[in-house]
């Protein structure tokens, strides 16, 4: 793997079930960041539903008929084509096949891929690497959760309703024990904005307080969902590009600011590693 000087802080968004807007979240906390002045890579771990390209305004429509996974040092491609789109770095798995082709590889293969677009891609200087994960505890979160060389933040992502807060548990139980790690919460879709009187109603009825992982992990905002943003977002804009909702925009800069804060409180590693993931 490519040795770093300073390695690079990552901030793993991810979530115990899907449906919570986890690559929303991922997507417009890495252009906040940026929007304050951090330079961001995003990677697009989540390798069956790699959907962060599309959100960014970038598609690939063209089939694939191979996807290399293995490159000799110094040969053609050796590296992964790395996009810049509004200021953000992006590796995802979607420009190494076309939008309707599936990846059907099992868990060795999966982390493999993961770990090419963390330390393969053909990244330029980063203060944040930015990394959407698939839904659940399997094996690819379990392979960046494994990156013990570096400061690792995890920024839960849940809706109010108990089930997302009870798959969050589950989750959270993975990560007890791990070394120069952080974890915060962010709460989506807290509640609808009108669109025609402004007003928050809520989706989802509240997690009782013994349920919640607002118990053990702290929260770093709540998200309101808007149709607006919604429809932006599946058209390519998000909205801390668009600015056309200002409860969210406010929300996602409030949890860079608060991102940057907890990464800085993270203490390195008791002892170097003597490897990192499969590597």
């Amino acid at each position: 793997m490519p040795d770093e000087p300073v390695p690079v802080p990552v901030i793993a968004v991810a979530s115990g079930k899907g449906g919570v807007g986890k690559t929303t979240v991922a997507v417009n906390v890495s252009l906040a960041l940026q929007a304050q002045g951090r330079k961001v890579g995003l990677v697009d771990a989540d390798i069956y539903g790699p959907d962060v390209p599309r959100m960014m305004g970038l598609r690939r429509r063209e089939d694939a008929s191979h996807v290399t996974l293995f490159a000799r040092k110094g040969a053609a491609r050796t590296r992964l084509e790395v996009i810049e789109r509004h200021g953000i770095q992006l590796a995802s798995t979607a420009f190494l096949m076309g939008e309707n082709q599936g990846l059907s590889v099992q868990a060795g293969i999966a982390q493999l891929i993961v770990q090419r677009l963390i330390f393969d891609a053909a990244w330029k200087d980063r203060d944040y690497l930015v990394v959407d994960l698939p839904p659940g505890t399997a094996d690819v979160q379990q392979f960046v959760f494994a990156l013990r060389s570096r400061p690792l933040l995890v920024l839960m992502v849940v809706t109010p309703q108990v089930i997302a807060h009870q798959d969050g548990r589950r989750l959270i139980a993975a990560l007890k024990g791990r070394p120069n790690a952080s974890i915060g919460g962010i709460e989506n879709m807290s509640g609808q904005i009108c669109p025609a009187c402004g007003q928050t109603t809520d989706l989802f009825p509240p997690a009782p307080p013994d349920e919640s992982i607002w118990a053990v992990v702290p929260k770093l905002a709540s998200i309101p969902f808007s149709f607006q943003a919604a429809q932006d977002a599946d058209q390519g804009r998000p909205v801390l590009v668009t600015g056309s909702v200002p409860e969210q925009v406010a929300a996602y800069e409030l949890i860079a600011k608060n991102v940057q804060a907890m990464v800085g409180s993270i203490p390195g590693p008791d002892t170097p590693p003597v490897s990192e993931g499969l590597g």
